[in-house]
Parts: C-alpha cells; structure tokens; sequence
C-alpha cells in the first residue's frame, strides 16, 4: 500500500482519524501538502456518510421499534432540552469548533452526529465538518510539520 492510502485509511478511523494520519504521513515522508489532502479527505468522507445514513437509519428503526422509537425520542429531547440554548446561540461555529480542536472524541463523526442531533440540514452539516477538518488538517499539520523539523535540526 502506498503512504497515501495509508493516509487515506487511517484518517477514515473515528477518533483518532486525523490526528494520527498526519503525524503518520509525514513521519511516512509525505509532502505536508500531500499528507494534508489525503487526510483531510479521508476525515470527511465517514463523516458524510454517516450524515448520508443517519436519518434514513433512525426513521427506519423508529418506525419499526417501539424501543427504538422511545430511545431516539428520550436522546432528541434530552439532548435539545440540555443544549439547545447553547448551540442556537453558538450553533455553527460550535459544530467547527467541535470538528477542528483535535481532542480525543472530537472531530467529523462526532460533528455529523451533533449536527444530526439539532436537526441541520445534511448540505449545511456537511459544509461546517469540511470547514472544521480543514481548520484541524491545517493545525496539525503546521503543528507536527514544526515538530518534526525542530526535532531534525536539534537531532
């Protein structure tokens, strides 16, 4: 397999996916703009599938399951109940700020579930994970490129 798929690949595992995929590739010798387009793209691309699934899942199991139902039901208003304040006022740029800090449990599929749970529309979902994973992949790879290029010059 070559660095970029490997790339590819690893940023497409939720939670650690970009954050270890650009430490990864360019420790692998990737370009810092060849290792920040594979994992960014690979990062977007589980999370748009699952905004994609998500709501055709959820309708299907709640009309099929009483439990299901009750359970999606008791998340939505739990969740709205709890947050909704919060993210009507901050709404957009906490779904970026969700996506782009790279702490463990953030990151596109925990943005797209976010976004999912407050009833966004898929385009506009979609469009604030891109612009989170973009502002996390330029991060990062700024940030480990530094790295790596210290840790060369004092070694």
């Amino acid at each position: 397999m070559t660095p970029e798929i490997i790339v590819l690949f690893t940023s497409m595992i939720p939670f650690s996916d970009i954050k270890l995929a650009i430490p990864l590739g360019l420790e692998m010798g990737l370009s810092a703009t060849t290792t920040f387009i594979f994992a960014v793209s690979g990062t977007i691309l589980p999370a748009a599938i699952i905004m994609a699934l998500i709501g055709p899942a959820s309708k299907f199991a709640r009309k099929n399951s009483k439990l299901m139902d009750r359970f999606f039901a008791k998340l939505f208003y739990t969740t709205r109940k709890k947050h909704y304040e919060r993210f009507q006022r901050y709404g957009p740029i906490f779904i970026i700020f969700l996506v782009a800090v790279p702490f463990p449990g953030s990151g596109p599929v925990t943005g797209s579930m976010v976004s999912f749970l407050f009833g966004l529309d898929y385009w506009k979902a979609l469009t604030l994970v891109v612009i989170g994973a973009l502002i996390a992949g330029l991060l990062l790879t700024a940030g480990f490129n530094s790295i790596f290029a210290l840790l060369e010059a004092i070694g």
